[in-house]
């Protein structure tokens, strides 16, 4: 009996979520440019020319991963603006980022190695640069708006701290004081939501 189109398009995410999750797998063990295609395909289970069906290069499968990732990293921003103290903000952005890094720790090592390969981000037509100054923006407007003085300059000590935390978070492995940290880091953001001026006037 032939497949309904919806049955075919279930078959076509689920090949090429495999192909996403080799990548993964690959790209963080043996680096980019150390992964052929044809190691690729053979990691899914699927030929080379099924491969090329879902991505026109090895290129495409790297940036369909990172423009996930960017999703996911919007997410996580998205739950903590639901927060109107600033310190509320930077833990649940924090605890948010820690859980997205235990779901994709394999990725994010490969994020963090990418970095030093700005060849290869030259190659996927992605600036780090201008990613980096995005989410710089959105926390300044998030910090600014929790009446955070210097809303500019907080921002990029929060963007250094949020990022150092998840790197050092990868790195370990199930033996760093997550929840301790977390503490700490955002302690130092105040925790009571900014004043508002009453507006005077005879009732």
């Amino acid at each position: 009996m032939p497949r309904t189109a919806d049955a075919n398009s279930a078959l076509r995410e689920k090949t090429r979520e495999r192909v996403l999750q080799a990548a993964v797998r690959l790209f963080s063990r043996h680096g980019f440019d150390g992964t052929s295609v044809r190691a690729l395909a053979q990691e899914a289970g699927i030929a080379v020319g099924q491969l090329y069906a879902h991505f026109e290069s090895k290129e495409a499968v790297l940036v369909t991963l990172m423009q996930s990732s960017l999703g996911d990293v919007s997410r996580t921003l998205d739950d903590a603006d639901q927060e109107p103290t600033a310190r509320g903000f930077v833990t649940v952005m924090l605890e948010s980022a820690v859980t997205l890094v235990d779901a994709h720790r394999d990725f994010w090592r490969l994020g963090y190695g990418l970095r030093h390969q700005p060849e290869v981000l030259a190659r996927l037509g992605l600036s780090l640069g201008h990613l980096m100054e995005q989410t710089h923006q959105r926390l300044e407007q998030a910090l600014r708006q929790r009446g955070v003085r210097e809303p500019h300059t907080e921002a990029l000590l929060l963007f250094a701290t949020v990022d150092g935390i998840a790197q050092q978070y990868v790195q370990h492995e199930g033996n760093y004081p997550i929840a301790a940290v977390i503490r700490a880091a955002a302690s130092r953001w105040p925790a009571t939501p900014p004043s508002r001026k009453r507006k005077t006037g005879t009732p």
